[in-house]
């Protein structure tokens, strides 16, 4: 029964993450149903009729599609001296231009960019940075690589090693 209504929603164009998995895999549970117990199998007793809609599945939430205004900037400790936030262009990696909020941090040139999957922070020491993933005011991870400024662009941070993190941070 899951199999069908799984389907019914994705031919109707539902926005759903089982959706991709159900064009290789039907049966692959969806982030929800990892977490969640699975209802009790219909017997058929009280099958629905054909055009009548599916009931609703609740869905993971996804990356998609960033939305310029649906993004909360992760709160910074005082402790971290952040300077006046402001609203600016960013790019991470090969990732389009997007809107961010960036903060300054302790007066050395450091910064936090906070935008639609982004939350990110470069320490900066002795012209160098480090790139970190901020996951809240006192939770930060360090994601690798050493950055330095682009000579030719000095909005952006290059980095100086091949990294899993992104190669190019940019604060337009």
């Amino acid at each position: 029964m899951r199999s069908i209504i799984l389907a019914a929603a994705c031919v109707a164009g539902l926005t759903l993450t089982a959706c991709s998995q159900a064009k290789g895999s039907v049966d692959a549970p969806t982030a929800d149903e990892a977490t969640t117990p699975a209802p009790a199998e219909d017997t058929g007793a009280t099958a629905s009729k054909p055009g009548t809609p599916a009931p609703p599945v609740p869905t993971a939430p996804t990356a998609a599609k960033p939305q310029a205004t649906a993004y909360t900037p992760v709160p910074i400790s005082r402790d971290d001296q952040p300077g006046r936030a402001r609203q600016i262009r960013c790019q991470v990696g090969s990732a389009p231009e997007t809107d961010c909020t960036f903060t300054p941090l302790f007066g050395d040139g450091s910064f936090q960019l906070d935008g639609p999957d982004i939350a990110l922070r470069m320490v900066i020491s002795d012209g160098e940075g480090g790139l970190f993933e901020v996951i809240g005011p006192e939770e930060r991870i360090a994601i690798g690589g050493t950055y330095r400024r682009d000579s030719r662009d000095r909005a952006c941070w290059i980095a100086n090693e091949e990294t899993p993190a992104p190669s190019r941070v940019c604060a337009r």
